[in-house]
């Protein structure tokens, strides 16, 4: 890999790869992440849409304990944390911007979630949300310093 001393096109391609590698690599992740919780034992959710069934959403959510609940948010965050570490990898910068806008990415999609599933519980609408942009700046920063690099 280039270091400092290439091109700044080069910085800037790696900074933009990066960036895309993370967005791409976020809901495999997160993918993952369910799977993961899945075999902990973790309930199926339904294999409907919300849109095509909201009311078979809504008892599934309800009929969740808050380990389940709790679960899917973790994989949330950690698809986030991951997706930013990999895209700070790839990156040129020695900032955790990859990290915000990973993020931020996770961000977006996380509020999305919570309004397309009926029947999720506000307290955990408002937590999901709020560990998005934290979790991709951990992952950044976690890199920078495994490269021996500060913010």
């Amino acid at each position: 890999m280039p270091d400092d001393t290439s091109p700044s096109w080069i910085r800037s391609a790696r900074n933009v790869l990066g960036i895309v590698v993370g967005c791409v690599s976020f809901p495999v992740l997160v993918t993952l992440g369910h799977g993961l919780f899945a075999l902990a034992g973790v309930s199926q959710a339904p294999t409907v849409s919300p849109q095509e069934a909201p009311e078979v959403w809504q008892a599934f959510m309800e009929s969740l304990t808050m380990l389940e609940l709790l679960s899917a948010s973790a994989a949330h965050w950690d698809g986030t944390f991951l997706a930013a570490a990999l895209a700070t990898l790839i990156s040129a910068s020695h900032k955790p911007t990859s990290g915000w806008v990973l993020g931020g990415f996770g961000l977006l999609g996380g509020a999305m979630n919570a309004f397309m599933l009926p029947g999720k519980p506000t307290w955990l609408m408002v937590l999901d949300v709020a560990f998005y942009l934290p979790m991709g700046w951990l992952g950044a920063m976690l890199v920078l310093r495994l490269k021996g690099q500060t913010a």
